[in-house]
């Protein structure tokens, strides 16, 4: 028995060891990162007035940078592309509990797939894989049933293959401006594209609770906070969705605030201004964010 226990001991003891030897991997792995900005969130780096919230939305069409030059408050850009509002709620969770709170938050929703389950945006768990060295996202891995208890002592259940991969290697969408934000200059040769005048009627029935929680979740943080949400709905290539507008407003809370494109400006019936469907290019994301700091610097008028 003794002889047994001995062999466990030294075989526990040696599994220790290596164990700890897969840390380099953990402490490497956010050098590796081509987008950092969960990272400066969890350094409490970004203490901005203005913080714009979402998916790829809000990260190609809002430029932070403009919207600092045209209404003289400052502002960083943690919109997310392929991102859920899941997401988006931990990520505002994350800019409160480590950074300054903001003024305002523009929440940037996706017509009209914010609160309906679809592939396109997800929660980006594989955004939180290389920053499993901070205890915070650890948990938030293990919340989400992504990770187990032996992660907080066994540096193996921590890993997973993106850790292993110490290069970086950028897209043509990483093009990430200091602001946070991530216009597209490019043109996307495959896509032929016709503007939608008929637009399918928006479902409520088809609504998930769980995208529904995060939603009243933001805005929760944010009256608590005392922050000033503007909802911001960009345009698609295609007519505005006046009921999914209105779905939004309805489960708002009473003191937010609404900003929609201009639906008369002929720009964005022209694909020109336009990369795909869904988002603009950075021409048109300047007009698009010259309208908005418009509306902000009248919100503050008011």
């Amino acid at each position: 028995m003794k002889k047994f226990l001995r062999k466990l001991f030294l075989f526990a003891a040696v599994f220790f060891i290596i164990d700890k030897l897969f840390y380099v991997f953990i402490h490497l792995s956010p050098n590796y990162q081509v987008d950092n900005r969960i990272e400066l969130l969890l350094q409490g780096k970004i203490n901005k007035d203005i913080i714009v919230l979402g998916s790829s939305r809000g990260a190609m069409n809002i430029i932070a940078s403009q919207i600092e030059k045209e209404t003289g408050q400052s502002a960083y850009n943690i919109a997310f592309p392929g991102s859920d509002v899941e997401f988006h709620n931990f990520i505002l969770k994350t800019l409160l509990k480590y950074n300054k709170k903001p003024k305002t938050i523009i929440f940037s929703v996706d017509e009209p797939f914010e609160l309906i389950p679809t592939t396109s945006i997800t929660y980006r768990l594989d955004r939180l894989y290389p920053l499993v060295k901070y205890n915070y996202i650890n948990q938030e891995l293990i919340n989400r049933g992504d990770r187990n208890f032996t992660s907080w002592f066994m540096c193996l259940s921590r890993l997973n293959k993106t850790n292993f991969t110490l290069e970086r290697k950028p897209t043509k969408f990483d093009s990430i401006l200091p602001c946070g934000s991530m216009p597209v200059n490019f043109k996307n040769p495959k896509l032929i594209m016709k503007y939608k005048y008929e637009i399918s009627p928006y479902s409520i029935a088809r609504e998930s609770l769980i995208k529904n929680t995060a939603y009243q979740s933001i805005l929760k943080q944010c009256v608590v906070n005392n922050i000033q949400v503007v909802f911001v709905f960009s345009p698609n290539f295609a007519a505005h969705s006046s009921a999914f507008e209105n779905r939004i407003r309805d489960l708002a809370l009473n003191n937010s605030k609404f900003f929609v494109y201009d639906t008369t400006n002929s720009v964005y019936q022209n694909k020109l201004y336009f990369y795909d469907e869904s988002h603009l290019n950075k021409m048109g994301a300047t007009i698009f964010t010259r309208e908005l700091s418009g509306f902000l610097n009248q919100m503050c008028k008011k």
